[in-house]
């Protein structure tokens, strides 16, 4: 084990003059082995081959330089992995000469399964037997299973599956981004992949095989930056009662404009959950309807309270009236949603109000809108305020401001369907849908 001696300048330019310099130790290690580094664990593993070796940095921080390696994995997270843990990263450098993954990767136990959720890679693309997709984190990931047999594991050499979640597009280096590792553990179960019931680590690694290349790479649970900011929204779980009455159905969990996760539907009623930090509408989509496919979904559940679909006014996928669109049923025959509760990033569960158009703090009447206007009422919300407008794609369709007002009149132009009005004032913000007739 060798230790350096980094000193860095606090400053943009290098004078004579005295600046003030901090010294920060780091481990550099080249051997196999694990332990802790400034609150987070860490895991190195190499079979040897080339030049391979891992620098400890501060916090969840971690860098690889490696050249004409054999294979190696390693990086910083916990030492003890958890199937709803919302894992952050940015990846300053990510820089592969031949093959190497970028991914979240974990081990459980009873039964032994390594598992891997790959953000970006070098010259090859894992793959393997494919299950299916799964998308989260706004982006869509292929699903993969192989076997290692009489390979290297945690408990020595063992035969083993491995779980793939592999990214369709690559993510970029240098931005801070998120891994829901719930909805992957979701859409592996719903394929007959379980993990272990014993969970071993769980590291946002770099892993290399015979190639060279660089990485630099820091971690932190949760979606906040780095810093840990206090203001961002918790994680929380929303779960979806549901079936199909061919078991090929579709459906898609949607909080405001952001895709938290889609299952394929077995005919018999089954939970499905996944974990998001987004605010807005929840609604439930159907979204691969064809001959002898409808979806009957029972139930949501979310901060320890029930939804029931056959309560809900927005149904746009239900058959009725000899049209596609109603209301009050638990069925979608045609592609669309039911609309359920909002979450509000600033109000916990328990301000939860099943009418959904009767929130205290904002009101949009009438709902439905019609003849092209809007009436919003703020309750104990002054100052300036921004008022943007979301259709389902999540474009923004309508954008004004207004400054220390109760009541406001929007006029619009907008086409039929459902909305979401975010209002924005001073680092709150407010979320309502309402539709339009």
């Amino acid at each position: 084990m060798k230790k350096g001696l980094i000193i860095k300048f606090l400053g943009v330019a290098v004078l004579l003059s005295a600046f003030t310099m901090q010294q920060v130790r780091c481990q550099t290690i080249c051997s196999s082995q694990t332990g802790t580094n400034n609150g987070f664990y860490y895991s190195w593993w190499t079979d040897g081959g080339g030049t391979a070796c891992m620098t400890l940095g501060s916090a969840g921080n971690y860098s690889v330089s490696w050249s004409n390696t054999g294979n190696f994995v390693g990086g910083k997270g916990w030492s003890t992995g958890s199937p709803s843990r919302v894992i952050s990263y940015n990846a300053g450098v990510f820089a592969p000469s031949g093959n190497a993954y970028l991914c979240l990767y974990g081990w459980t136990r009873n039964p032994l399964i390594e598992y891997y959720v790959v953000d970006n890679w070098g010259t090859y693309r894992p793959t393997g037997t494919y299950m299916g997709t799964v998308t989260t984190d706004g982006g869509t990931y292929d699903i993969y299973r192989t076997q290692r047999v009489n390979q290297p594991s945690i408990d020595g050499t063992a035969t083993f599956y491995q779980y793939w979640s592999v990214r369709q597009s690559k993510r970029s280096t240098g931005t801070n981004n998120t891994i829901t590792f719930q909805n992957h553990v979701n859409a592996w179960a719903s394929k007959g992949m379980n993990l272990g019931s014993s969970w071993a680590y769980q590291i946002m690694a770099t892993e290399g095989y015979q190639s060279s290349g660089s990485s630099n790479v820091t971690v932190w649970e949760g979606g906040s930056s780095s810093g840990g900011s206090s203001g961002s929204t918790s994680s929380y779980t929303i779960t979806v009662r549901a079936r199909g009455t061919s078991g090929a159905e579709q459906i898609r969990l949607m909080v405001g404009s952001t895709t938290v996760a889609t299952w394929t539907l077995t005919t018999s009623m089954r939970d499905y959950s996944a974990s998001t930090t987004a605010t807005g509408g929840i609604t439930v989509h159907f979204i691969n309807d064809a001959s002898g496919r409808d979806v009957q979904v029972d139930y949501i559940q979310v901060g320890g309270n029930t939804w029931q679909a056959e309560n809900q006014s927005t149904n746009t996928g239900v058959y009725q009236n000899g049209k596609c669109g109603g209301s009050y049923s638990e069925w979608m025959h045609c592609n669309g949603y039911i609309g359920f509760v909002a979450y509000k990033s600033t109000q916990a569960f328990t301000e939860f109000d099943e009418n959904i158009d009767n929130f205290k703090d904002i009101t949009v009447y009438p709902n439905p809108s019609i003849n092209g206007l809007i009436n919003l009422h703020l309750n104990n919300i002054p100052g300036q305020i921004t008022v943007k407008i979301f259709d389902l794609n999540g474009q923004v369709v309508l954008e004004d401001r207004f400054f220390d007002t109760p009541d406001i009149q929007i006029y619009h132009t907008l086409k039929q369907g459902l909305y979401f009005i975010n209002v924005i004032s001073g680092g709150n913000t407010y979320v309502e849908k309402f539709f339009i007739k």
